[in-house]
């Protein structure tokens, strides 16, 4: 019998085309769909911890669900009282993180402590939809966080006020973005004034934050929109919004065939935000991208055309369109329609492993990871966001990059404050069929196909009998190794 090594037995999938990890490519697929309860769990959190999936299991798809669309009854205090006290600026107003951390630090503090914070939620919250939906409006109305001191500051901020409405009503969150230090910033708006009017913000608030490039609105919306806004900023010591209303343009303006009246002041800003919050184009074009994320690449029209009309219906409350997507037809057959981006999979990654984090360096070694998978936090340099498509972040050098995170995780030697207990993971197994099982039962959660378990058994079994019982020395080494081919497998890439 010939023993595959561990880069042997995933191969194809690397080797495969792009095109060819669809569902239709015979040669890579069918694999059989999981569970209905583990496939909502994949979706809507950054890996399922099993902590998590027995309370799940327990109480039911439904009350599972119900509980998830409902952050505020789940409790984090650990988590919380952890983050309050070793990064402290998390919390901070614009005039503490600037007393806190003056200019001399660059905000360079500030932002790695954001980082940090964000890791910490999606590795341990218990609201794991709750952390999706952050990381999906932070990449919604993207920033280069570490582009500029102004966002090394204002981007707490800026989490802050997501954080607020992550699970509320868009209208609102599409407020607090427009009025933040680091969206005034980034898009230019903060210089926007009557005598030279910047189109910066007019154009991407329309064409990625509400109505979409194909929205209905013409060069001359961007115009009378980027007026509306003239003399919105930011004030310069506390971060916190400033008009000034010498630097607006008062004459009367038409925005996607709207009057605004002349002798005005902020107003106009705000009737364009409303405006564009209700608007039929933004309920297609922020439920495509809740589609897309959530369900595949190419959402169908009827399914956006339910969530849209779910949107329009609920004045744009998050959660109600998000029960819609999450109960519908092609959310319930879209196994394997998505795969993880660099983010999902390194988290995940550690959280189905129960991985165990300590110290300092284990933060800048995910961090390394995430800059060599292409896809840091908040630095995608363009104000359109990390994309959210299987075509961009497959390939064969991402492949291996995986890879190589994987096994390194799996076998300790990613860092030192980074550890996994296989011997947890796979309890009382001893023989090389029962560690694969059990290693797919905890990691994976579905079944492989009937070849790819004959191959990691025999992997494990390393040409012997593949239900001796192993002696002690050899199981942790044989746990390892399966651990790492699961985490490196297209079972595990799916989303």
């Amino acid at each position: 019998m010939t023993v595959l090594s561990r880069r042997q037995i995933w191969a194809p999938l690397a080797q495969a085309k792009q095109s060819q990890l669809s569902p239709q490519a015979s040669e890579v697929l069918p694999l059989k769909a999981p569970a209905a309860l583990t496939h909502f769990m994949n979706r809507t959190s950054f890996g399922i911890r099993q902590s998590e999936f027995d309370i799940a299991q327990r109480a039911g798809l439904d009350a599972w669900r119900e509980s998830q669309l409902s952050p505020e009854t789940l409790l984090d205090t650990e988590l919380d009282a952890a983050i309050a006290n070793n990064l402290k600026s998390i919390a901070m107003t614009g005039p503490q993180l600037l007393a806190a951390y003056p200019a001399t630090t660059n905000g360079t503090p500030v932002l790695a402590e954001l980082r940090a914070a964000t890791m910490l939620r999606q590795l341990y919250s218990r609201k794991q939809l709750f952390e999706v939906m952050v990381d999906f409006w932070t990449n919604h109305f993207s920033v280069d966080h570490p582009s500029a001191q102004v966002l090394r500051y204002s981007k707490t901020l800026d989490d802050q006020q997501i954080r607020r409405h992550a699970m509320g009503k868009f209208r609102d969150l599409l407020h607090a973005n427009a009025k933040g230090a680091a969206m005034q910033y980034y898009l230019d708006n903060y210089v926007n004034v009557k005598s030279a009017p910047q189109e910066n913000y007019a154009r991407e608030l329309m064409e990625l934050h509400t109505l979409g490039v194909d929205g209905g609105y013409t060069e001359n919306d961007v115009k009378e929109v980027a007026r509306a806004f003239t003399g919105w900023g930011f004030n310069r010591v506390n971060f916190e919004f400033a008009f000034t209303a010498r630097n607006h343009d008062q004459d009367a303006k038409q925005v996607l065939g709207q009057r605004l009246a002349a002798n005005r002041g902020v107003e106009d800003g705000l009737d364009v935000l409303n405006l564009l919050a209700a608007h039929p184009s933004t309920a297609r074009f922020i439920c495509t991208k809740l589609a897309r994320r959530f369900v595949t690449d190419s959402p169908s029209s009827a399914l956006i055309d339910t969530m849209a009309a779910s949107f329009t219906r609920s004045d744009g409350d998050i959660r109600t369109v998000l029960r819609t997507l999450f109960t519908s037809v092609d959310f319930a057959a879209s196994a394997d329609l998505k795969v993880k981006r660099p983010n999902e999979f390194v988290i995940s990654a550690l959280r189905v492993t129960d991985s165990t984090v300590t110290g300092n360096s284990y933060l800048r070694a995910l961090n390394d990871q995430l800059e060599q998978l292409g896809q840091t936090f908040c630095a995608w340099p363009a104000p359109n966001g990390y994309p959210d498509v299987m075509n961009y972040w497959i390939n064969t050098t991402a492949w291996l990059t995986r890879w190589n995170y994987a096994f390194a995780l799996a076998e300790g030697s990613l860092d030192a404050g980074i550890r996994i207990n296989a011997n947890a993971l796979i309890g009382t197994a001893k023989s090389p069929a029962a560690i694969v099982d059990q290693l797919v039962n905890r990691v994976i959660r579905r079944e492989l196909s009937a070849a790819d378990r004959d191959s990691l058994v025999q992997f494990a079994a390393e040409s012997q009998a593949t239900d001796r019982v192993l002696p002690d020395s050899a199981v942790t080494l044989r746990a390892q190794e399966v651990l790492g081919l699961l985490l490196a497998s297209r079972y595990f890439t799916y989303r």
